[in-house]
């Protein structure tokens, strides 16, 4: 369980640098029961869904976005991340 806790705080810790307190604190409080989440046992695994949700949202918006324009470097950096981020989400959830 040791890599569920870790994998929910890095996860937090990305989306408040990515998110630098925007969105009325909504990514912070996201960020929050992430964190709270890691220590919770019993919350791990559905915190771990719900970045699992997110960041496939965040893929797919920025699929579509990439469909109208030439996607930059850092355009595609962000898509694979956030393809990497929910598959090994899918891998923790698997195993335990």
């Amino acid at each position: 369980m040791l890599t569920h806790s870790i994998y929910l705080i890095i996860n937090a810790i990305g989306l408040v640098y990515l998110a630098r307190f925007d969105h009325y604190g909504l990514y912070i409080i996201i960020a929050s029961f992430w964190v709270a989440a890691s220590f919770i046992k019993s919350l791990t695994i559905p915190a771990i869904w719900t970045i699992v949700i997110f960041m496939t949202g965040f893929a797919l918006m920025r699929i579509t976005g990439i469909t109208s324009n030439v996607p930059s470097t850092y355009q595609l950096l962000i898509l694979f991340t956030e393809i990497f981020v929910a598959i090994l989400g899918v891998m923790l959830i698997k195993s335990g």
